[in-house]
């Protein structure tokens, strides 16, 4: 059925309730399970700006790596916590960029057959003026997308 899948993860609950339905997947097809944690980035050019405000407080940059350091690998192991606990194996990702485009390229990298996404719920307005990480996956993936409904599953 499936020979490798990817899912992504922030380490909420919703996110950690699609990523339970992915290792489901992973098990019961013998697949190879992706889990990904996508970051934003703060790039160079947002630091430079940053630090050439007027009055602009001292950016502590080694202090906001190791924040987003801690959070990806706590993110990824509460991922790993449930498909250890659903006996599948998995590899873990953590990469720098828009959610939705880290889980459609790392699935290209792979040849993967399937992603798994979430739909968080997001409703009218905040969705039109913050986007979906699901709507654009399913729009522009090259493989197969599950969207999994976390607010009666998650």
């Amino acid at each position: 059925m499936y020979k490798s899948i990817v899912v992504g993860t922030n380490g909420t609950d919703k996110d950690l309730a699609v990523v339970g339905h992915a290792a489901g997947l992973a098990k019961i097809s013998g697949a190879t399970l992706h889990i990904a944690h996508g970051f934003k980035p703060v790039t160079s050019i947002a630091a430079g700006i940053a630090d050439s405000a007027p009055g602009a407080a001292s950016i502590d940059f080694e202090a906001l790596d190791e924040a987003i350091e801690a959070e990806n690998e706590t993110a990824i192991a509460s991922a790993r916590a449930i498909a250890s606990e659903a006996g599948v194996s998995v590899t873990e990702h953590s990469l720098g960029g828009e959610p939705a485009d880290v889980l459609m390229e790392l699935a290209r990298q792979l040849k993967a057959d399937l992603i798994v996404v979430g739909n968080h719920g997001m409703h009218t307005k905040k969705r039109f003026f913050q986007g979906s990480v699901a709507n654009r996956v399913v729009h522009h993936a090259t493989c197969s997308v599950l969207v999994v409904d976390v607010e009666t599953h998650g």
